[in-house]
Formats: C-alpha cells, sequence, structure tokens
C-alpha cells in the first residue's frame, strides 16, 4: 500500500494540498514522559518527511493499552470529533497497532489510521532509489501485512449470509491473497540471497583496503561527513532516511594501504524488525568493518537514547564488537558553552566535528589515519636483488618505512594489515619457487 498514492488518488491534474495528520501517543504511567514526548517528535519529523502537514497532536495517559480501541473509547469519541471539524486526512499512532485494533480505529475515525511502523516503512519506498532498495522495502511491508489479511475480505462472507458448510468467499480470498504474498518473499529473498553473495565477492576484493563505517542515527549528518572526508558528492538532505543504500569511497588521504568509507542506512527508535532484516545485506558492509565510526548529533537533547538504539541495532546484525569511535557532529549547533563542556567530559574519546568547517573535518580525518596505523603491524624484510620488481608490492600494500641497501639484498621496514602481510608473503615465496 502507499499512503501518498491513497491519500492523492483521483486528483488529476490539480494541485494537491498537504494530506492534514494528526498525532497520537499513548503514555503509561509507569514510563517516563519525557521518553513519550521525545517519540511524538520523531513521529513529527516521520510525518513531514513525507510531507503531511501536522494540525495537532495528543497524549493519553494510561495504566495500559486499550486491547480494541488502543486509546480507550472517550479519548476515541473526542478524537472522532477532531477528525470531523478538522477535515483530518490521517491519524498516525507513536505506537505499532495490532491488526484488530487499526481496522477498529479506521472504521471509527472514518479516516485512514497508520502506525509508527508503517509510517517508517511508506518513507522507506519514498526514498528507495536501486532497484536492491525496493526490494528489500518490498519484503519488509509484505512481512508486515502478511499478519494483517485477516478481515481484509470479511465484508465479503457478511454479504453471503454465512450459507452452506464450505469456506466463505471472504475466507478463500484471504488464502489466496497469503499464498501470492508467500510466493513474492520467497521471490525477495531469493533475489536478495544472490545480492548478498555478490556482495561477499565485492567485500573479498577490498580486503586489501582498511574498512571504516559510518553508522548513527538517521539525520545525524553521516552522509555529509562522508562526502567532507572523501570528496564523493554523496546525496544528501535534511530528511529522515535520506540515504538507504550503503555507498563506499575511498578516504582522501594518502594511507597505505587505503581507507575506505561506508556510508550506511540511519537508525531511528523502534526500527521495525521486518526492515532490519530486509536490509541485513545492505547491512551485512557494518559487520565487516575494521572500525565503526558512530556518528552523533551533538546538538540532539536525547544523546543517550541515541546511543543506545544504534547499540542495540549493531548488538542485532551482530556488529557489537567491533572497534567503535564515537563522533560528536554538528558541533556548530552547540552553542551553549556549558553543554559543550558537558559534552566533552561525558565523552572524553569522541572526537568533535562538523561537516561544515574543514579544519576540523581535517583534524577528524587524522584520527581515522591514526587509528588504523597504531594497528599496523611492523615487519622488516630482506628482499633479494634478484626480485627488487616486487619493491613496488611494499608500496602498494602497506606503508614504507626505511630502506636499507646491503650486500644480501634489500631491508625493508614496513607496516602493513596481517591481510596485506599475507598477501605478500605470498608473492615472495611465489617468485621465489620459479
Amino acid at each position: 500500500m502507499c499512503v501518498t498514492g491513497e491519500l492523492n488518488k483521483g486528483m488529476g491534474n490539480q494541485r494537491v494540498d498537504k494530506s492534514k495528520a494528526y498525532l497520537l501517543a499513548v503514555h503509561l504511567k509507569s514510563q517516563d514522559i519525557n521518553r513519550t514526548l521525545a517519540a511524538l517528535d520523531e513521529v513529527r519529523s516521520l510525518a513531514e518527511t513525507m510531507n503531511f502537514e501536522v494540525v495537532g497532536q495528543e497524549i493519553q495517559s494510561r495504566d495500559a493499552y486499550d486491547s480494541k480501541t488502543y486509546i480507550g473509547t472517550g479519548k476515541l469519541i473526542e478524537m472522532r470529533r477532531i477528525v470531523e471539524d478538522q477535515d483530518i486526512s490521517l491519524v498516525l499512532f507513536d505506537h505499532e497497532l495490532t491488526p484488530n485494533q487499526g481496522k477498529f480505529l479506521e472504521k471509527q475515525l472514518g479516516c485512514m489510521v497508520l502506525d509508527r511502523t508503517q509510517l517508517i516503512l511508506e518513507i522507506f519506498a519514498n526514498h528507495a532509489q536501486t532497484p536492491e532498495a525496493k526490494e528489500q522495502v518490498e519484503l519488509a511491508q509484505l512481512k508486515y501485512m502478511l499478519p494483517r489479511l485477516v478481515g481484509l475480505w470479511a465484508h465479503l462472507d457478511r454479504e453471503k449470509g454465512g450459507i452452506g458448510l464450505s469456506k466463505g468467499t471472504g475466507e478463500k480470498q484471504i488464502n489466496i491473497d497469503r499464498t501470492i504474498i508467500r510466493k513474492r518473499i520467497s521471490k525477495l529473498e531469493k533475489s536478495l540471497g544472490k545480492i548478498a553473495r555478490e556482495r561477499q565477492t565485492q567485500s573479498n576484493l577490498r580486503k586489501k583496503c582498511f574498512l571504516s563505517c559510518v553508522v548513527g542515527y538517521t539525520n545525524a549528518g553521516k552522509t555529509s561527513l562522508v562526502n567532507q572526508l572523501t570528496g564523493a558528492g554523496l546525496y544528501i538532505e535534511n530528511k529522515l532516511f535520506a540515504t538507504l543504500d550503503s555507498a563506499t569511497r575511498v578516504m582522501d588521504n594518502h594511507t597505505k594501504p587505503k581507507i575506505l568509507l561506508s556510508d550506511t542506512v540511519g537508525f531511528i527508535d523502534n526500527l521495525p524488525h521486518s526492515l532490519i532484516a530486509s536490509f541485513r545485506s545492505t547491512l551485512s558492509v557494518v559487520k565487516e568493518a575494521d572500525l565503526l565510526l558512530h556518528v552523533i548529533d551533538a546538538s540532539n537533547p536525547d544523546i543517550d537514547k541515541v546511543i543506545e538504539t544504534t547499540t542495540e541495532v549493531l548488538r542485532e546484525i551482530g556488529a557489537a564488537n567491533i572497534p567503535l569511535l564515537i563522533v560528536l557532529n554538528k558541533i556548530d549547533l552547540v552553542e551553549d558553552q556549558v553543554e559543550m563542556l558537558v559534552l566533552k567530559k561525558k565523552f572524553p574519546e569522541a572526537v568533535m566535528v562538523s561537516a561544515l568547517d574543514i579544519q576540523s573535518v581535517q583534524r577528524f580525518k587524522k584520527e581515522v589515519s591514526g587509528f588504523f596505523e597504531r594497528n599496523l603491524k611492523s615487519e622488516r624484510t630482506l628482499l633479494p636483488y634478484e626480485r627488487s620488481s616486487l619493491l613496488s608490492k611494499f608500496y602498494q600494500l602497506g606503508m614504507v618505512e626505511k630502506i636499507d641497501y646491503e650486500d644480501e639484498g634489500i631491508y625493508i621496514t614496513h607496516k602493513m594489515t596481517p591481510t596485506n602481510q599475507k598477501i605478500l608473503a605470498a608473492s615472495l615465496l611465489e617468485t621465489a619457487n620459479r
């Protein structure tokens, strides 16, 4: 289902006004109200990313969620009046609704109802550009839709009046839809599996280089930093999930071996598990990284939640034990000096940077290079004169620190990764056996 398409259907060539959206959240009295407020702010950002006009929002405090209405009968009656009076097109909930809750709320409110998961899936669908990203999003959407088919065709059974002992028309249609969806899911999983194997082949070709992955919350400025560090010119926009496809570029410096930077899809609180599963092949580059650069918006008032969310996703995809460097980005937006001091005290090992400040970007680049240089293995190798043609290999695969020409041959003091050290050793052995 495409929400924007449904809302704009039948408009022809007329100018389409922004769809009016109303936000709703339930705050459980046992939970921190600030978390609920922050989550509702995120839903507003998600809605604005979809170009919806948010005309209002409410928080319903309850001891527990209502199993049928989610928000309670009283709040439902109140919301129905608001929807009618303000001509609301859709109501957005900051939680995942059950299939029955979603259908019931749409019927009672007389407008479209979306939960947080549906909204995120819609944004991913709108932003997907490559065939792989489109397949990944479609897979997540179908997995979300499959358990929600019950009741979709129930009206057909009501029209038949339940006559006869055979399955009703509605139930038959549900089974047909389930079969179609499961076949499509199977086809998409096979296609994405093939892409994953191709990615593995590509990763084997990259093993001569250092790989650093940029991870973090959506809209933290990851792509802007990658552009500054590599001169890649990747697409950037001040919207949530502007980047869905991982893009790998060479860092603009003279390190040997070269340092590759991979930009990845941003994370968000309560990121749907179906999306994480579908994007596993895209996120596989994170698991292969030698270093993770966790980019955080320094001006974000809830940094702890941002770190917690990213840490949880990294754990879920099997990348929790990779070395990680915290990067506090957008420091130009932190105008209060006291806040800056608090950040420096809280994250003493973090790199402070602004993608708009070239000097801070250069310092950041040195930090990344320094990390890899400190982890290079130093060796002193004797290269016989008759194999001096292999000298260029040392420069290709690592950093040559010193060359001494002695009677028995060339002594080369060099640093390189363990992987490149093995490649060099294999080359030396191959020429020795000729």
